[in-house]
């Protein structure tokens, strides 16, 4: 539970009070915001006067203060908070913001709240405990809390305002690596302020982060070694393991075959991978990066540990010592699970998905696998029962005979090992895309079995992949024309009417942000084309979270809702832009679906808003239409849904048993009104 204010210009007023503070206090954000920092409204005929007067204090010289002081909640119940004010200052050494943090003591004690160092104890003086927070060492207020997604969202704009804040005073765009911040705030969010790069990441020692350069460099190394496990298991399991020449390679000494040695790099390159993943954050279901070592165990046990695991048994290591044939058969079917690392690949390579060539290069590719794959099966089929055939028809006796490398009778001899694998793939490749020269045929019963097989799979992989491939380059192509012709439009307009460039930009921005979310499809243009019974469903769907989340439809019925979807429109806006200015009329209230903005006056922020936040003015109050008091700001990519006042109040009009609960339950964060 905390608050952030405004220490600019002398001002101390609340602009951003977290999700915590609201259940803590009872007051909704829109009845905290621009209150002022001394919190008076949570004063009560109990709460001391001494207390107030050290909160009143600590704002006033601009010092880092814990205390305790009695508060009273909206409902008028009385609480005991721990306050700790925490100033933060930018590169000019000015103090910019004040973070607020609120616990209840009342409240019972977390498990991990539980046995803090008795050498921390604050001295108590009437019913007020001062101390001042150190700026470093184990104890901290903040580290205490367990960062839940609203603490997170609330760093995260806490971090973006900073940036703002620092930028204004201090007039340069590289002084925000040089913030400095009160070791008790940066806890609040454990690794969410470094994402707008703040300061180096704070993780736990020997953890990896997922993105960084050494975790991309060794997912590519993993990859190399999954696709040489994919195409040299099989290989090896059918065309090596039961050579003649392989049992003498046991007399050997294990590091005198290369491939063994390869392997053995094989396995213990798997092995590490899953002591590294152990040990790399990951992306939470919040979109969080998690860095906790516990968690990320858990995570990953939960997932492709089991996977992981099986394909990185030495099973040759295991069995190593024994010279029987069925030992050797059985290395070479328990490597195969090496096999099962190809499930992680394809998710990594999926993120290549949206590019037409890389389509085509990994559905050729796969089809070289799996034909790779049935070739091995293929000279498995007939190496093991050529010694079993009273007369010698099988296609490796073939073979043989058209190359004149006859097989002797030890089972010896024969073709070499590079023209039956040659010969093993060229009928695999014929079968699977149905050519079929005849050049290499089944002759014995397992034979023609498996050649029923190969042409099942191979009539499913050519309708599946070769005859997709046209349908994959016509909607890759398809979504492009359609990109580059709007584009080309805007860049036209933008040549004709010789827009400056600082608009140039804006708009080009706005396109491309408003393109990856509609994907250049026009809403009004698709819903012209339905009933508008049909329209009014698609718009309650697409406006269904916020008429559901905001409370000021409640008790709406359907058929208002239905009214009110179809008035609803969303814009976009990219980081930067401004989407009121002061000074303008007040025609639309803006509902935030995502992102966050900044309320400005004569450049000093005034409030920072996120999801589910309201701006604007209620038409219900006022019969006349307003004027902005403020600029409004994009600080990242938002998307907002708004709805014009007439349309507001038509609506109403038509239902006005609905006009009172909506006026009275419209709270709008931050009023615009001038």
């Amino acid at each position: 539970s905390f608050l952030v204010a405004n220490a600019q210009h002398g001002l101390c007023h609340i602009i951003y009070c977290s999700d915590g503070f609201c259940r803590m206090s009872g007051f909704s954000r829109a009845e905290v915001m621009q209150r002022s920092a001394a919190c008076e409204f949570l004063h009560g005929p109990l709460t001391s006067q001494q207390a107030v007067s050290v909160v009143k204090e600590a704002l006033a010289v601009g010092v880092e203060k814990h205390f305790e002081i009695l508060y009273y909640r909206k409902d008028g119940t009385k609480f005991l908070c721990s306050e700790v004010i925490a100033p933060i200052k930018s590169e000019v050494d000015d103090i910019c913001l004040y973070i607020i943090n609120f616990e209840d003591l009342t409240a019972p004690p977390a498990p991990a709240e539980e046995g803090v160092a008795d050498n921390n104890k604050l001295s108590k003086s009437g019913n007020v405990v001062e101390a001042e927070v150190p700026s470093s060492g184990p104890f901290s207020p903040f580290q205490r809390l367990e960062a839940p997604p609203e603490v997170v969202r609330g760093a995260k704009l806490i971090g973006l305002l900073i940036i703002q804040l620092s930028r204004h005073s201090a007039g340069k765009d590289d002084v925000v690596s040089r913030i400095r911040f009160p070791s008790n705030v940066l806890s609040l969010g454990a690794d969410v302020l470094p994402e707008y790069r703040l300061q180096s990441p704070r993780i736990h020692k020997w953890t990896i982060l997922h993105y960084s350069p050494f975790k991309a460099v060794w997912d590519w190394v993993i990859l190399l070694l999954v696709m040489y496990t994919a195409i040299f298991t099989p290989y090896v399991a059918a065309f090596l393991l039961n050579e003649p020449d392989f049992s003498n390679r046991k007399t050997k000494k294990y590091g005198d075959d290369p491939i063994v040695i390869i392997d053995l790099i094989v396995d213990v390159t798997f092995i590490v991978d899953i002591l590294i993943n152990f040990r790399t954050t990951y992306v939470n279901s919040n979109d969080e990066v998690v860095s906790h070592p516990g968690k990320i165990a858990v995570h990953y046990l939960r997932g492709w540990f089991l996977i992981d695991l099986v394909a990185a048994i030495p099973f040759d290591l295991l069995l190593f010592g024994s010279d029987t044939d069925e030992t050797t058969t059985l290395i070479g079917l328990l490597k195969t699970a090496r096999l099962l690392r190809l499930v992680r690949v394809a998710r990594k390579i999926d993120r290549y998905s949206e590019y037409g060539a890389a389509v085509l290069l990994l559905l050729m590719a796969t089809f070289a696998l799996i034909a790779h794959w049935l070739a091995c099966i293929w000279y498995a089929i007939g190496n093991a029962e050529r010694p079993l055939l009273k007369s010698k028809v099988g296609w490796l006796d073939i073979l043989a005979n058209d190359t004149h490398q006859f097989y002797y009778a030890n089972n010896t001899g024969g073709p070499s090992i590079k023209s039956r694998y040659i010969t093993a793939l060229y009928f695999t490749f014929s079968s699977l895309t149905s050519v079929g020269f005849g050049n290499v045929a089944p002759n014995t019963d397992a034979e023609k079995i498996f050649t029923i097989c190969v042409m099942l799979v191979g009539s499913l992989m050519y309708a599946s992949i070769f005859g997709n491939v046209s349908a994959i380059i016509q909607r890759l192509y398809s979504g492009t024309a359609r990109y580059h012709t709007q584009m080309l439009r805007v860049r036209e307009f933008i040549r004709f009417h010789q827009i400056p460039n600082p608009l140039r930009q804006r708009l080009e921005e706005y396109f491309q942000h408003a393109w990856t979310y509609t994907n250049g499809i026009d809403m009004n243009s698709v819903l012209k084309g339905f009933p508008e019974c049909l329209q009014a469903d698609i718009c309650l769907h697409l406006n269904r979270n916020l008429l559901t989340n905001c409370s000021a439809f409640e008790g709406a019925s359907p058929g208002c809702l239905r009214a009110l979807s179809l008035k609803f429109k969303t814009t976009h806006a990219p980081p930067g832009d401004t989407l009121v200015h002061r000074g303008d009329v007040l025609t639309s209230l803006y509902f935030i679906a995502r992102g966050s903005i900044e309320i400005l006056k004569n450049d000093i922020v005034m409030a920072i808003l996120g999801k589910d936040d309201i701006f604007g003015e209620n038409p219900c109050l006022h019969p006349t239409l307003g004027k902005s008091s403020c600029n409004v700001r994009a600080l990242t990519y938002c998307d907002l849904h708004k709805i014009h006042r007439d349309d507001l109040l038509e609506v109403l009009d038509l239902y006005p048993e609905f006009y009172q609960s909506f006026s009275s339950n419209l709270e709008i964060t931050f009023n615009m009104r001038d």
